[in-house]
């Protein structure tokens, strides 16, 4: 599920935890609502579950070969239901809110409310509703694999944001716990046909890191090459230097934090989901 599980830039960029001055209880409610609403994620839910769907059919002609029940797609469909999504998120945040900066969390937030904050949001969506054609992401993985070969300015710029963002390392730990609890959820609703043990699903999770790190870094690079093409040097070079600072790691943990929420609940309920869709399917 990796387009799920790659949600946007800002998953990818948290940075440790800062825990004094904490933020006052009161304002959580407050401080998720803001984010939700400025990041515009009621927007960005309804992709989100499209490219789960998209994945999930995918996933079908592996898991489910002869078909299946028919009733798959329905269910991914809402285990990704937007307001689930977004439920999940505001919970997760407000439960990472006590390690956060209040101030430093504000400051981060007015970059997304100028009129630039608001047009990278924008091309990002816009990459991603564009990627969820199979031909529009392979021609941006050539893209951006091309002009990577080429030491092409712009793919170098890329790179350094990807760097500088660490947006790879969080994504392929995130993409660990999300295969771990797929496997859980499978196991609990009866998937396999003899029980593992924790050690055994962290094992075979591991068993997938190489390729797990392989298709984010390709599928990130491709995504932020798609989506930035518009920018001329200078923006992007604003954007990398926010990715960086305190203000922006700063939202960044709370964005990571309710995307984890999540991913870890909807790959632990496409679990239970697949293992009813086998055992219905051999009923």
């Amino acid at each position: 599920m990796l387009r799920f599980l790659c949600l946007c830039l800002l998953v990818a960029l948290a940075g440790p935890a800062t825990a004094q001055p904490r933020m006052p209880a009161q304002q959580y409610q407050q401080v998720a609502q803001g984010i939700w609403e400025v990041m515009r994620l009621d927007s960005l839910a309804p992709i989100l579950r499209d490219e789960a769907v998209a994945e999930g059919a995918e996933m079908a002609a592996t898991m489910f070969p002869r078909g299946g029940t028919g009733r798959w797609l329905d269910r991914v469909r809402a285990i990704h239901d937007p307001a689930r999504v977004r439920l999940l998120f505001l919970t997760g945040m407000a439960d990472a809110m006590p390690a956060v900066q209040a101030d430093k969390v504000w400051k981060g937030l007015a970059f997304y409310r100028t009129v630039f904050g608001q047009r990278m949001l924008a091309l990002e969506s816009s990459a991603r509703v564009a990627m969820l054609d199979a031909d529009v992401e392979t021609a941006a993985r050539d893209a951006f694999g091309r002009a990577l070969r080429q030491r092409d300015p712009r793919a170098v710029r890329i790179v350094r944001l990807i760097q500088a963002a660490d947006l790879i390392e969080p994504n392929v730990a995130g993409g660990l716990n999300a295969a771990i609890a797929f496997s859980k959820g499978f196991q609990e609703g009866g998937g396999f046909s003899m029980p593992l043990s924790e050690g055994q699903i962290v094992q075979d999770a591991w068993a997938q890191e190489a390729q797990l790190r392989a298709d984010t870094e390709a599928w990130i690079g491709a995504y932020l090459f798609l989506a930035y093409a518009v920018l001329g040097d200078a923006e992007l070079d604003r954007y990398i230097a926010y990715a960086g600072s305190p203000e922006g790691r700063a939202l960044s943990q709370l964005m990571f934090a309710g995307f984890d929420a999540v991913v870890t609940r909807t790959s632990y309920d496409m679990g239970r989901a697949a293992a009813a869709e086998m055992l219905g399917r051999k009923l």
